[in-house]
């Protein structure tokens, strides 16, 4: 008898139950999955588990036997399906069934983001995120999580290199922010990987000699090939190599008051004075996994005003989002 043990990004799944080969009448999540676990390959698995949820007994165990799918069309390379089948789980208003990998639903809403982001589907991934409102969470990993996987929907956004600075200034934000410890090697991980700069990759050898992400920078392992790496636009690209690293580092530590790279629909969520007021609402804009940045107006009467704006998306939801998280804003062209 063969048994399949699936090991998937940061997930592991212990295989320790058997089960009996019939295939009608309702169904514990324990029991679909020992089933699944029983077929020859993990395709088969993944077959047997995709026309058999209808089989679990409550919503419970439909619940954790979406979770366990999503995980294996994940490990395969079936991202847009995975990220469905978290998202369904997710859906689901109910505890764990018994015996089974416990997830709380915020999770399942970041783990269907990251399997989309993994396939560079950063709409679908941006709706995920959207349904996880975490402006209130007391989950610290959760925030800073989807903090990271919105800074990855913007990379996925960018045509060119240029078109990241605003989000590399988040990223190098984040590298400092204690809130954000728990991403911090992936966060200076996808920093090295845009810039190909080496103090990122000193930073990661110094504080995380033993992390996958060294093994990579090291030639020790490769990149998981996750398609989501080769959407993103880095500075190796020849058109878009920065001209003067000098300078393009100043710009970069001041991309929150100035920056030529935004879109020309902006969300105004506030207006200041005080610059330190409008620092703080764009840390809270962060907090809540908007990018957001300052622009500085001079008026005629020689005060500067400091206005904290939100790229508009594609789609123009970017308002709608922002009120649905709390944040009043209007759009403006700048």
């Amino acid at each position: 008898m063969r048994k399949l043990s699936a090991v998937i990004l940061f997930c592991f799944i212990a295989v320790s139950v058997h089960a009996g080969s019939m295939d009608t009448g309702a169904k514990s999540a324990l029991t679909l999955r020992a089933n699944a676990l029983l077929k020859d390959d993990v395709q088969q698995s993944l077959s047997y588990l995709t026309s058999h949820i209808v089989l679990a007994s409550s919503e419970k165990e439909r619940r954790s036997i979406l979770y366990f799918t999503g995980t294996l069309q994940e490990q395969l390379g079936y991202y847009a399906e995975a990220a469905v089948s978290y998202s369904d789980a997710a859906a689901i208003e109910e505890e764990d069934a018994k015996g089974m990998p416990k997830a709380s639903n915020e999770q399942l809403y970041l783990y269907a983001a990251r399997a989309s982001l993994g396939a560079g589907d950063f709409v679908s991934a941006d709706k995920y995120l959207d349904a996880l409102p975490v402006i209130y969470s007391k989950d610290t990993s959760i925030i800073a999580q989807k903090r990271l996987y919105s800074a990855w929907s913007s990379l996925c956004k960018a045509q060119d290199f240029y078109e990241t600075k605003g989000v590399i200034a988040n990223l190098n934000s984040f590298a400092e922010d204690s809130s954000m410890q728990c991403v911090r090697s992936t966060v200076l991980f996808t920093l090295w990987y845009l810039t190909n700069d080496s103090s990122y990759s000193d930073a990661l050898k110094k504080d995380y000699p033993e992390s996958p992400e060294v093994a990579i920078i090291d030639g020790k392992n490769q990149i998981m090939t996750i398609p989501f790496w080769y959407f993103v636009p880095r500075a190796s690209d020849k058109e878009t190599v920065w001209n003067d690293p000098a300078v393009e580092a100043s710009q970069q530590l001041n991309s929150k008051t100035e920056s030529p790279v935004h879109s020309k629909k902006k969300q105004q969520a506030g207006f200041f004075k005080v610059k330190e007021n409008a620092d703080k609402l764009v840390e809270k804009l962060d907090a809540a996994g908007f990018v957001g940045y300052i622009l500085a107006e001079t008026r005629s009467d020689g005060e500067t005003r400091y206005l904290v704006v939100v790229d508009e998306n594609s789609d123009l939801t970017m308002g709608k989002k922002l009120k649905a998280a709390g944040f009043d804003c209007y759009m403006i062209e700048k």
